[in-house]
């Protein structure tokens, strides 16, 4: 079974996981076969998530299948839009012997500030639910390989899983993300999204809701409502505003071109947006995420094979320490490319080393050019004016300064 390890000292946590070392790497398998390659929707009879390739998979959990005048199609069946299946080499793995979940990890500290009560052995089984969410029947890769309706598909499956899983009761934080591209950790060339489950929050959340409710504390409102005006007044780190969405690189980028895309209005968690116009906000926001990275792909289509990057969806946990904190967070989407690798100072300190300013990496060309002396066909979006000089360091002060 895997297992929760956490570090006395620093609180770091990791996942021990025998069983994801039994992944297939498919990246390395050539395509074989004349019939695959003009088979319609690129079919490849050993990619286990094709439409057809149904029995390769565990049993699906749920599926969006289309219902005709003749019904919709049996489960594990050609005929689905969007697949949800049981990860087959999970992280974390569910477990009858701990019925309630939520009270589990009471017997480990996850508090990485607190005082180490022992030197050796902090762990606990790794109780979880993982599971995998193929976006597409088609055998594409990106989400710029897919339609506006099929990126939109594949939220609307993100939204559901979050709501079921919600109602179970029995975990308290749930991270979605998509791994695009060999350099970004995927295993599979056809794309697909990840879910798991915890039974607790992770210690780096834990920390940022605590600094989120500092600033509520203080100031009344949302750190993350207040961060959008104040992009939005300066407008030096906006890629694109729409009706109810704005795309930014952050002014804390780890990577080159780091974008983070946010709800204008304060929505805590993804699954919430019931009461919102849900399915015309849904196919707002899906449009939103792959026109930016349609743009990222451009942007370095000098590159030697297609843009790796992952999507990580930040939202708020099932179970907060107070009533007062269930509206706390804000939701928002992370597109982070892979564009170059951690290195020993940034696992030495944890302190990422970003060689190009977000004021300059708007996808205009420029940034590519000085990171990696290549030049780069210039990409300038109507939503981006003219670069700006890069902003100093003291830009945020008045927003910023009030944390340590």
């Amino acid at each position: 079974m895997p297992e929760y390890r956490q570090d006395p000292l620093t609180g770091r946590t990791v996942i021990v996981a025998e069983e994801r070392a039994a992944r297939p790497h498919q990246f390395d398998i050539e395509e074989i076969g004349s019939e695959d390659a003009s088979s319609p929707n690129g079919y490849r009879r050993t990619c286990p998530f094709c439409e057809g390739n149904e029995n390769q998979t565990p049993n699906e959990i749920t599926a969006f299948r289309p219902v005709s005048q003749e019904g919709g199609t049996l489960p594990d069946t050609p005929g689905w839009t969007v697949r949800s299946l049981p990860n087959k080499y999970p992280a974390v793995v569910r477990d009858a012997a701990y019925n309630d979940s939520l009270a589990f990890p009471s017997h480990f500290s996850l508090n990485g500030g607190s005082s180490p009560q022992t030197c050796h052995d902090l762990a606990f089984p790794g109780l979880g639910h993982h599971e995998v969410i193929v976006d597409t029947p088609r055998h594409v890769l990106s989400v710029t390989d897919m339609t506006e309706q099929e990126v939109s598909d594949m939220f609307c499956m993100y939204r559901e899983r979050l709501r079921t899983l919600k109602a179970e009761g029995r975990w308290a934080c749930v991270e979605i993300f998509k791994n695009v591209g060999v350099a970004a950790g995927a295993s599979i060339p056809h794309s697909h999204s990840q879910l798991i489950a915890m039974p607790f929050v992770p210690p780096a959340f834990q920390s940022m809701l605590l600094r989120a409710r500092q600033y509520r504390e203080r100031h009344h409102s949302c750190f993350w409502c207040d961060m959008l005006q104040f992009e939005l007044g300066k407008q030096t780190r906006i890629v694109e505003e729409t009706n109810d969405f704005v795309a930014l690189c952050p002014f804390v980028s780890r990577f080159a071109a780091e974008v983070e895309i946010y709800p204008k209005a304060h929505v805590s968690g993804f699954e919430t947006m019931e009461n919102m116009g849900d399915i015309v906000l849904l196919t707002q926001f899906a449009a939103l995420v792959r026109r930016t990275v349609t743009r990222l792909e451009q942007a370095v289509s000098w590159m030697k094979g297609p843009l790796a990057y992952n999507f990580v969806l930040q939202t708020q946990p099932f179970v907060v320490s107070s009533q007062d904190d269930e509206n706390l967070f804000h939701w928002h989407l992370s597109i982070l490319p892979s564009l170059a690798r951690a290195a020993g100072f940034e696992w030495g300190t944890g302190l990422h080393i970003n060689p190009v300013p977000p004021e300059k990496s708007r996808f205009s060309g420029s940034w590519g050019s000085s990171f990696f002396m290549i030049k780069i066909p210039l990409l300038v979006p109507r939503v981006i004016n003219a670069l700006s000089a890069c902003t100093s360091c003291s830009e945020m002060q008045n927003f910023h300064g009030i944390f340590p």
